[in-house]
């Protein structure tokens, strides 16, 4: 089980230490049934982790080993990432211009991309497997969605 007081600790430095000027809450339970560990919210300007589908993760991509501490961080970093991307506004709004679905897939592909690019600097401290690994299974419903698009679009 995750301790708060650890996690809220570690990300504590980690918003300091980056000068980052977000809003961090820690939820039980994402609300809607999706299996969601973290969310930035671009209106408020807020993080929010959700440990029960946090831990649901970590047991599922690392049964039988101890990172549950160093998933949460990864997950909040990731979230860091989207609110610090400098590029995001100009993503989203690309994105709500475009009818195109394919260019739409493209374009959520490359905001998360950004996010793991810049939470890489964030947990520097996180061995790089652990790290890889989540970003990798986080990046292939993004990966797969463009490349069933290129599918339908009769793209080669």
């Amino acid at each position: 089980m995750l301790e708060n007081e650890k996690l809220i600790s570690r990300i504590n430095k980690m918003v300091e230490r980056f000068n980052l000027s977000v809003d961090v809450q820690i939820e039980a339970k994402y609300p809607l049934d999706r299996n969601i560990g973290g969310k930035y919210n671009a209106g408020d300007h807020s993080i929010t982790l959700y440990l029960e589908e946090i831990q649901s993760q970590c047991q599922w991509m690392f049964p039988e080993q101890d990172v549950l501490l160093e998933y949460a961080l990864v997950i909040f970093a990731h979230e860091a990432g989207h609110a610090t991307d400098p590029y995001l506004q100009k993503l989203v709004e690309l994105y709500d211009d475009t009818e195109d679905e394919l260019k739409k897939r493209k374009i959520e592909l490359i905001v998360e991309v950004q996010a793991w690019k810049i939470a890489k600097a964030l947990v520097r401290d996180v061995p790089d497997g652990l790290f890889n690994k989540i970003k990798r299974i986080s990046l292939e419903h993004h990966y797969k969605a463009v490349s069933v698009r290129m599918d339908d679009a009769g793209v080669a």
